[in-house]
C-alpha cells in the first residue's frame, strides 16, 4: 500500500478489507514490519504502513467507522515510555521500549560488534548523551516543551566524544534529577529514542578507518535475524495473539 494515502482513503480501504489488517506507523520502520509480515505470513494478516504516527492515531480515533473490519493497531510508545499511555488508547499494541527499534536493540547484544577500544568510546559518548537526554526527559515528565529528536551525530564532538558544550549552552542545559538520569543510564536500551541509540552505535561502527563498516539498516537486520530480543519476541507474541483472536 502507498504511504501517501490520506486518512480518509485508508479508512475506506479498511472498510473493504476482508483480511485482518495490522496497521503500523511505517514511516521509518516499514522494513522491520515487512520482515515481520514475511515471518508471520501474509495469509494470516496484512501489515499496512499508514505513513506515520499522526495518521495512525487519527485512524484509531475513527475506528467506529469500520466496526466490521478486523484491524490491529501497533505503535511506538515514544514519550509514553516515560508516562503511561492514556486509557483511551488501551486497544493499541505499544512497543515495550521507546520504539520498535528499541525492542530490537534490547539486551544490547548488538554491542558485541564493538572492539574494546570502540566500547570505551561508545560508553563515553553514551554517558554524555544520557546526561543531556535526561534534561529533555525531565521536561517531558514535567509537561514542559521538550525535544527528544536531536541527532547524536550533530551534537557529539568527534574528538572528545561528549556532547558539545556550545550546544548545551545554547539550550540552557541543566542537570536533571539524579533519579531520572540514573534510570535512563541503567535502561538506555529501553528509554533512549531508538534512532538516537542506533546513531550512537553507528557513528562508531561506520567509521571510514574501520575494516568492516555497518549501517543502521545492517545493524537492524542483524538484531532481527540473529538475536531477537525478549522484548521483540514479546511484541511479536502480542500481535500474533490479536491476529488469532
Amino acid at each position: 500500500m502507498s504511504l501517501e494515502l490520506s486518512v480518509d482513503e485508508i479508512i475506506q480501504t479498511l472498510k473493504r478489507s476482508s483480511l485482518t489488517t495490522v496497521l503500523v506507523e511505517g514511516k521509518d520502520d516499514v522494513l522491520i514490519y515487512r520482515w515481520l509480515e514475511d515471518e508471520i505470513g501474509v495469509v494470516n494478516a496484512n501489515f499496512f504502513p499508514c505513513g506515520g504516527r499522526d495518521k495512525l492515531m487519527q485512524i484509531y480515533e475513527r475506528r467506529s467507522e469500520f466496526p466490521e473490519s478486523s484491524v490491529i493497531f501497533v505503535a511506538d510508545k515514544d514519550a509514553y515510555v516515560y508516562i503511561n499511555p492514556p486509557q483511551e488508547y488501551n486497544e493499541i499494541i505499544w512497543t515495550n521500549g521507546y520504539s520498535i527499534e528499541n525492542d530490537l536493540y534490547y539486551g544490547r547484544g548488538i554491542e558485541s560488534l564493538l572492539s574494546n577500544d570502540e566500547r570505551t568510546i561508545f560508553l563515553k559518548s553514551l554517558n554524555s548523551f544520557v546526561e543531556y537526554y535526561a534534561y529533555e526527559v525531565e521536561k517531558c515528565i514535567n509537561q514542559e516543551e521538550y525535544n527528544l529528536r536531536t541527532h547524536p551525530q550533530h551534537i557529539i564532538c568527534e574528538i572528545q566524544h561528549e556532547v558539545k558544550q556550545e550546544f548545551l549552552d545554547e539550550i540552557n542545559f541543566k542537570k536533571a534529577e539524579t533519579e531520572i538520569e540514573n534510570n535512563i543510564r541503567e535502561n538506555y536500551d529501553v528509554l533512549i529514542r531508538g534512532k538516537s541509540l542506533f546513531a550512537l552505535l553507528t557513528r562508531i561502527l561506520s567509521k571510514s578507518t574501520r575494516p568492516v563498516k555497518h549501517s543502521k539498516l545492517s545493524l537492524l537486520e542483524q538484531c532481527y535475524r540473529t538475536h531477537k530480543s525478549d522484548k521483540f519476541l514479546e511484541l511479536i507474541s502480542k500481535i500474533e495473539q490479536k491476529i488469532s483472536a
